[in-house]
């Protein structure tokens, strides 16, 4: 259908043609118009779909007439509420939200929307039902025109590669100073060449805000951060904000969150963030994957029944390091049959030298990859949250270490709470505790959990935060966030899960 017929369709469906264009008949329509507009121009900025930039571009062109204008808000009203639509109708957990172009064609439904809206004198709040929701929108796009509002600024590129420390003086400072200035994160002069004691508290907001060690020293993933254009940084707020609004439509009023790229695990209710920890996850390699399940089950003292990939790509190649390795991390070795199976370290090393036909189960313990506590997702796989032995790796900022499972830090907190609200009782949980074997305990019902991918959010303090894209994911504008820079060292993997 033509524009031209649409409007025509809008104005016949309220009853009555006006001398004034649609969206400028009064002033509450002028200011409906403007809001539209602005929401237009968000969206566009997440370089999702070819027909979001091209209509925002047309709105903003010069010299266009009235009617010309009232077309193109008309059109605009129609593909978002079309996009709005097909946001609704994704599933959480497809592929990370805006990841590829989406073609968008308006419904005849949406007319007679508009039309209604537009007879019962309610034309500003439908543009706002527009608006994504529960995500701090209005700082967002704050901050999205912001940023596009420094367009025109010649972006320093960063290249330097001498570590810059507190009281150095370097060529490249007047740049940092540059950059933190025009993006609010300083306050200071503009001009220095000396890495003062005011820039480096700059510098050491600057990388908090982008999940960096809070150091003040001026490095390579500093670096990368500040070389970030103002261009870049928008759209990956701006497709992230429209990611959480789509996501969060489907969360429960009380659940647990794990934002993968933050490392964080949260557990949200109607009244506020119950529970909060630092958890780890995935590395690249072997990713955690965007999912939504629910904890049916606290298991304490869990044994591990090893995935066959994991016994493939690491296992194997350790007990031909070591053949005493199954007997000192307790593992107890089966054939297919479900018979145990007890060989010399020699006879290990040879077989794994082969096809390694066996299953491994690790006895609880000390020294098990799950630690003391598991929480049991349900139809997850081979994916679930859990304790660990190896504690120290939450003291490390990236924490992309383990086979794709969450470990959560303080699991023994987070599980004696979930028990107490939870209809667990409380002897039976204190007996699990003092017991050595495996026990679970089931939940009076079950916890919802949903696993997401933003890299991108607005702060408590209304700005904007941002983490590395650590799986690639984003495929921005310049595809140089390197998984390089927040890959795990092999040293730092002594557990699996």
């Amino acid at each position: 259908m033509r524009w031209l017929v649409v409007m025509g369709f809008v104005l016949w469906a309220i009853g009555r043609l006006s001398a004034s264009p649609l969206w400028f008949e009064t002033s509450i329509q002028s200011q409906a118009a403007g809001e539209l507009a602005r929401q237009l121009h968000f969206v566009a900025s997440a370089e999702l779909s070819p027909q979001f930039s091209q209509l925002s571009e047309q709105l903003a062109a010069p010299n266009l007439s009235a009617e010309q204008r009232s077309e193109l808000l008309t059109e605009a009203y129609l593909l978002l509420r079309s996009f709005n639509q097909h946001l609704a109708l994704r599933v959480l957990t497809e592929v990370p939200l805006l990841d590829e172009h989406v073609a968008l064609e308006s419904q005849e439904g949406s007319v007679l929307q508009l039309a209604h809206a537009l007879q019962e004198r309610r034309i500003i709040q439908e543009v706002m039902a527009l608006e994504p929701q529960g995500v701090n929108y209005l700082s967002a796009r704050h901050w999205v025109e912001y940023l596009q509002s420094l367009a025109h600024v010649q972006w320093p590129d960063f290249h330097g590669r001498a570590l810059l420390e507190p009281g150095d003086r370097h060529d490249e400072i007047e740049q940092v100073r540059l950059v933190l200035k025009l993006l609010k994160d300083y306050d200071g002069p503009w001009l220095g060449r000396r890495y003062d004691d005011e820039l480096v508290q700059a510098v050491t907001a600057f990388q908090r805000r982008h999940g960096l060690e809070p150091d003040g020293v001026i490095g390579p993933k500093t670096r990368h951060w500040l070389a970030k254009t103002p261009q870049l940084r928008a759209q990956l707020l701006s497709r992230n904000i429209l990611r959480q609004s789509a996501d969060k439509a489907r969360f429960a009023d009380e659940h647990w969150l794990v934002n993968i790229p933050e490392f964080r695990l949260r557990w949200n209710t109607a009244e506020g963030v119950k529970f909060e920890s630092k958890v780890v996850v995935g590395r690249s390699s072997r990713r955690t994957p965007r999912m939504v399940s629910e904890v049916a089950s606290i298991v304490v003292n869990p044994s591990w029944n090893v995935p066959r990939s994991i016994i493939r790509k690491d296992i194997v190649r350790r007990i031909r390091k070591d053949g005493d390795y199954l007997s000192a991390q307790q593992f107890d070795v089966y054939d297919w049959q479900g018979k145990p199976v007890i060989l010399t370290a020699s006879e290990w090393q040879q077989k794994a030298s082969g096809r390694f036909p066996y299953r491994l189960t690790q006895r609880p313990g000390e020294i098990n990859a799950l630690g003391r506590y598991k929480f049991h997702l349900n139809d997850s796989g081979a994916i679930y949250l859990h304790d660990t032995p190896t504690k120290a790796l939450f003291n490390e900022v990236s924490r992309g270490f383990s086979s794709g499972c969450v470990r959560v830090q303080d699991a023994d907190i987070l599980a004696y709470q979930l028990a107490q609200s939870h209809g667990v009782n409380n002897k039976l949980f204190n007996r699990a505790l003092r017991s050595q074997s495996t026990q679970w305990l089931k939940l009076a019902s079950p916890m919802p959990v949903y696993m997401v991918y933003w890299s991108a959010w607005m702060g408590v303090d209304h700005r904007p935060q941002y983490r590395p894209d650590i799986y690639s994911l984003e495929r921005d504008l310049d595809h140089e966030i390197g998984i390089a820079q927040i890959s795990a060292p092999s040293n730092k993997s002594a557990t699996i899960p």
